[in-house]
């Protein structure tokens, strides 16, 4: 089954793809242990069977309750229901590229790479740093938002740093009750609803 949700040869195989695939399960409902069991059995195959090594993936830790993934009507009316340029491209960030809000808030200028289609996230805590994928129409918003802005560092400065994790779950929250979102809209669901509307709609993640 994940080599049929990547739909790539085991030799094409990418840290990122068994990321999302483990991801897609969560968001689609599967319990903590199937997710895991799926997580060492992908480790197995391609450690033991392939020789091929990847970056440490961390295993869950805890099961999570809800899991349920926003549908793509919500997603646009959220966005919609978001005047603030910053803030809309916030939202639209977590969700195009699958990013946890804590990673969100810490993008620096310096981690983008328009000419790649890439953003770099930085993992800290020892773990190694990774790429995502940045779309045309995120990359067109990115720009548009720099052109009116003056930021020399991070991508959405505060007064000390910048936007707290907080800040943006509150922004996140004020957004679903002005669009009338009946699920709770989260950053965590956001995250979820890019791995499941990738798979869905046939995304191959090359």
């Amino acid at each position: 089954k994940f080599l049929q949700f990547c739909k790539k040869k085991p030799q094409q195989v990418t840290n990122q793809d068994i990321r999302m695939y483990l991801l897609y399960l969560d968001g689609k409902g599967s319990s903590t242990s199937q997710v895991n069991l799926a997580h060492n059995a992908i480790n197995f195959y391609f450690r033991n069977v392939l020789k091929r090594n990847f970056s440490k993936i961390p295993f869950q830790k805890r099961e999570n309750r809800v899991k349920e993934v926003l549908n793509q009507k919500e997603i646009k009316e959220l966005i919609f229901h978001i005047k603030n340029k910053k803030h809309k491209l916030m939202i639209s960030l977590l969700y195009a590229t699958g990013i946890r809000v804590s990673e969100l808030v810490n993008i620096n200028l310096e981690h983008l790479d328009f000419g790649k289609k890439q953003l770099l996230v930085k993992q800290g805590k020892g773990q190694k740093d990774r790429h995502t994928i940045l779309s045309d129409k995120v990359i067109y918003d990115i720009k548009n938002y720099l052109a009116e802005t003056e930021i020399t560092g991070y991508l959405f400065p505060a007064k000390k740093g910048h936007l707290s994790v907080r800040t943006v779950q509150e922004i996140i929250k004020q957004a679903a009750k002005k669009a009338k979102i009946i699920n709770c809209a989260t950053p965590h669901r956001l995250r979820h609803s890019f791995a499941t509307h990738l798979y869905e709609g046939g995304t191959n993640f090359e």
